[in-house]
């Protein structure tokens, strides 16, 4: 069994321990700066609880680290882990600068450790169903894409007020723009350029693909929404399809609309998607195997968001997004 030690026992660190880990087993650290959270995080789990990495390192066996830590400190975690010949599990955004990304990729590929992100989406049924019926042409050539995160942020989301304001992880582009930013890509392929409109809680953003198709995405968390509601439509030649996502059952699912009839694809809660990350991650550890979202995925949804960041800052017009090599 590969023995992890969670990095960051906040809200997401203490959803996947109360949710993921007592099932899987493995969990054998829980590390937080704050004792106490660390210390509810381990009675959860058994783990033993820390306050920093490097010390759960000197005594007790770690493999692998899950990160959820804040945004802006991804990169100092990873590379630590990193570098102590740990595979690493990352929340997204991958990181907040193009810089750290790529700082991360290269050290994960230099060392041959599994660096995988975790990215909802490619994990979720309908959007595997989704891609799928896009690719084999089931609704035809595709015209359009449309992706919307519409919901209010509360609770344990703000308590640490750091995804709020203009602090270094702050605003919505970052938190839940490279979540529709790796929906979109899924389902349309690379993005060429990007343009934004908004503001820190309301981004609209438009995405030309590689593909010529453009797509439209809208995130605010400033408004109250479903619990099930349609996150991407896909509009082709032959007929369109919508991904359903459900946050309190399991009635998500890929909508499959043409003339010929209608088909619901798929049933799932979104918050199975958490389990299938780490799940996936471990596997990939185990088995030697790319992970269903590496690095380099979550770089290319980072290159992305900056872009559509670079254009809040210049006014809206459209931005190339960096390549590759690109700073």
């Amino acid at each position: 069994m590969t023995n992890v030690a969670l990095v960051g026992c906040g809200a997401m660190g203490e959803i996947v321990a109360r949710t993921v880990y007592p099932a899987l087993g493995g969990l054998v650290a829980a590390i937080d700066p704050d004792p106490a959270r660390a210390a509810a995080v381990a009675e959860l789990t058994g783990a033993r609880p820390f306050t920093s990495l490097a010390r759960a390192r000197q005594e007790v066996g770690i493999d692998a680290v899950d990160v959820r830590v804040p945004h802006h400190l991804h990169a100092t975690v990873v590379l630590e882990a990193l570098g102590a010949g740990c595979h690493v599990l990352v929340e997204k955004p991958f990181a907040t600068t193009l810089a750290d990304g790529r700082a991360m990729v290269t050290a994960a590929e230099e060392s041959g450790l599994v660096l995988a992100v975790a990215e909802n989406y490619p994990h979720m049924q309908a959007v595997r169903d989704a891609r799928t019926a896009v690719r084999t042409g089931v609704i035809g050539e595709v015209l359009a894409l449309r992706s919307t995160r519409a919901y209010q942020v509360g609770g344990v989301w703000v308590r640490d007020g750091w995804r709020h304001g203009t602090g270094p992880s702050g605003g919505i582009l970052l938190d839940q723009g490279t979540h529709q930013v790796s929906l979109v890509r899924c389902l349309g392929g690379p993005v060429r350029a990007v343009s934004a409109a908004g503001g820190a809680d309301m981004v609209s953003l438009t995405l030309m693909m590689a593909s010529g198709v453009v797509a439209q995405s809208l995130l605010t968390w400033s408004s109250p929404g479903p619990a099930d509601q349609a996150e991407a439509t896909v509009i082709g030649s032959g007929g369109r399809l919508d991904v359903l996502v459900d946050y309190d059952a399991d009635g998500g699912g890929c909508d499959i609309w043409t003339p010929g009839g209608t088909s619901l694809l798929g049933k799932e809660n979104y918050y199975d998607s958490h389990r299938l990350m780490v799940e996936d991650w471990l596997q990939a550890i185990s088995s030697g195997t790319e992970p269903v979202v590496p690095g380099n995925e979550g770089l290319e949804d980072l290159r992305v968001v900056l872009a559509a960041a670079r254009s809040l800052d210049e006014g809206g017009g459209f931005v190339e997004v960096a390549s590759t090599e690109g700073s």
